[in-house]
């Protein structure tokens, strides 16, 4: 896709393709007991100094506590906060501090309103090509043959079979061959009401159909499992995208 490059096997949006610069910054090693939206407060009392901030996201998950972005008003907003608030102490623990390595929706959409849509689709490729390396790695992962003690999965995600994932608005489409691009995946897919967009993940050989809701996916999903696609009709296999 245009505006995205690779870098160690791995894509990462291009924001040089960008009018406006970087103005988010990356905070981690923050204190995951500070319930979220009292971290959020803390953050943007200490933060504003700098300047205008237009958001703090902080999410909740297992995968995401301990780290937040902030959105600033201007690059130098972000940059004076990268330099001078590096290891500052947050209810007790040393903030990392340092510039996103993207752009914010919030900055695109203020500054960029005519790339906001393309923006959003490259993001979410590169959030469906790591949760497509995440399923691969769950899926090498050796079944337990003997009792062990007991301890809490990792993730919910990761311990149940693509088989048994539970029906969501997503379908997860695996063994997709290198000559079916979008469009073919769309064509199958647009004839079943409420079909949304197909987003390929080339380089791991799956996709993802989204609907409007579960029920749409769940009919598509039931007609097109196993349907045979490229030149060598390989069966495409159908399941649900983990939650």
């Amino acid at each position: 896709m245009e505006g995205v490059v690779m870098s160690g096997g791995v894509p990462q949006i291009d924001v040089s393709k960008y009018p406006v610069p970087v103005e988010t910054i990356y905070v981690n090693n923050l204190e995951e007991r500070v319930k979220i939206d009292t971290m959020k407060e803390a953050l943007t009392r200490v933060f504003q100094y700098y300047g205008p901030i237009l958001d703090v996201i902080a999410k909740s998950s297992l995968k995401r506590k301990g780290q937040a972005f902030i959105v600033f008003d201007s690059e130098k907003s972000a940059l004076d906060a990268v330099e001078e608030m590096n290891g500052f102490e947050l209810y007790g623990k040393v903030m990392k501090v340092s510039r996103a390595k993207t752009h914010s929706d919030e900055t695109v959409k203020r500054k960029a309103a005519e790339m906001f849509e393309e923006h959003k689709r490259k993001r979410l490729m590169l959030k469906d090509f790591k949760r497509a390396e995440e399923d691969a790695k769950a899926a090498t992962l050796p079944p337990t043959t003997e009792p062990t003690k007991p301890r809490p999965a990792k993730s919910g995600a990761a311990v149940v079979p693509d088989e048994y994932v539970r029906p969501n608005k997503t379908l997860f489409l695996q063994n997709i061959p290198r000559d079916v691009d979008e469009e073919a995946l769309s064509d199958i897919f647009e004839r079943f009401e409420g079909f949304k967009e197909v987003r390929l993940v080339s380089v791991r050989a799956v996709a993802f159909a989204e609907f409007e809701n579960e029920q749409f996916a769940i009919t598509a999903k039931e007609a097109t499992s196993g349907t045979l696609v490229g030149k060598e009709g390989v069966p495409m296999k159908v399941t649900y995208q983990r939650q």
